[in-house]
């Protein structure tokens, strides 16, 4: 799992109040910005220097061949702890390419602390140099999940001491950061009602071109999948449209809480997920022993749907377990499963019954 899917396990789908909404997420106003542009709101101005050389660009820019002086000037009076960084300016995208990198920096070892911890967004050059691009919020702990250098995009996360969570979209030239990103590409589950996206982080590449990207619930379990071709063009599975329909009636994860519960081949080839019925009556809620599987075969975008038979406990996969087979046989499928304290080890499958076992595994 990448560093932020840790974060995600003990932070995912906890809401985010006011204060992290879009024109507060900086705290200075950027370096730079494209002609005409205006600047973004800042939420609490503090001084910052403004060296006035810039770097000696043409159409084609070698970023390697810039020596000295040729390059900006690197930035003074930084707060303690920043790294050395230089000016970005707009002369130098003309240097950027992809094998440039998104960082994210703060001070005191690059460890965000509550309550003040300087940290800044950066360009980073294949020879290690780094370019400020601006400041960062100090409430909130930001991290770099995906970027696209050619469409000067980045996707960050938001932590902070209070376990929330938030995933915006932020244009590198300008500053401008975007809570309500993806549109409809998006899985509903993964986003408010005011569009503000929360616990979502990128797979990496696979099979089915771009890349894949995974929502969690408010658990840390997996809930949705969708897609980022390219650029901001972000896209769900044909299933998206089923399986929006499932939690529209009532179907819950294995917490007992509106959602779904899904498992993913080693590949990311094939992914199962769970629509499980709340059953209520009694003095412990549980599973109605009945739900629904839906089968994606995430490379040709294929799909289908299975009636489930459950165990009487809510079920979540099994940690570090996987869908064992392929769309059209998908295999026995780990779950742990919950109710009234007591927890069982159960193996499911798509159109078979539930054997319990005495541990998961994969």
């Amino acid at each position: 799992m990448s560093r932020w899917g840790q974060v995600l396990g003990a932070t995912a789908g906890v809401l985010v109040g006011a204060g992290l909404l879009y024109g507060t997420y900086l705290t200075v106003t950027p370096v730079l910005f494209p002609e005409g542009a205006a600047a973004a709101p800042a939420a609490s101005p503090s001084a910052s220097s403004s060296p006035s050389a810039t770097a000696v660009a043409a159409d084609g820019c070698d970023w390697a061949s810039l020596k000295g002086k040729e390059r900006p000037a690197v930035l003074k009076n930084e707060p303690d702890g920043l790294p050395k960084a230089r000016r970005m300016t707009d002369e130098t995208w003309e240097c950027v390419d992809e094998s440039w990198a998104v960082e994210v920096h703060s001070a005191g070892g690059d460890t965000w602390r509550p309550g003040g911890t300087a940290q800044a967004l950066y360009l980073a050059a294949p020879d290690g140099d780094l370019l400020k691009l601006f400041d960062l919020r100090t409430d909130v702990a930001v991290v770099v999940l995906e970027s696209d250098i050619d469409a000067r995009l980045a996707w960050t996360a938001r932590t902070t001491d209070s376990d929330a969570s938030q995933v915006v979209q932020v244009e590198l030239d300008s500053g401008l950061v975007v809570d309500a990103w993806g549109g409809d590409g998006v899985p509903s589950l993964q986003r408010n009602k005011k569009g503000v996206i929360r616990s979502v982080e990128p797979l990496g590449p696979y099979e089915g071109g771009g890349t894949l990207w995974a929502g969690y619930s408010s658990a840390g379990t997996l809930q949705s999948l969708f897609v980022r071709d390219g650029g901001a063009d972000f896209r769900t599975f044909a299933a998206q449209k089923a399986l929006d329909n499932l939690v529209d009636d009532g179907a819950v994860n294995g917490k007992g809480g509106s959602g779904l519960e899904a498992w993913t081949s080693k590949a990311a080839t094939t992914a199962v997920f769970l629509a499980q019925r709340l059953d209520d009556s009694g003095k412990a809620a549980g599973s109605t022993g009945a739900g629904t599987w839906v089968v994606v075969d995430l490379v040709t975008d294929q799909w289908r749907l299975a009636a489930a038979s459950l165990p009487a406990q809510l079920c979540t996969p099994a940690p570090g377990t996987y869908v064992p087979g392929t769309y059209n046989n998908p295999g026995e499928l780990q779950a742990v499963c919950r109710k009234g304290g007591k927890e069982r080890v159960y193996r499911l499958t798509v159109g078979g019954d539930p054997v319990e076992v005495d541990a998961g595994g994969p």
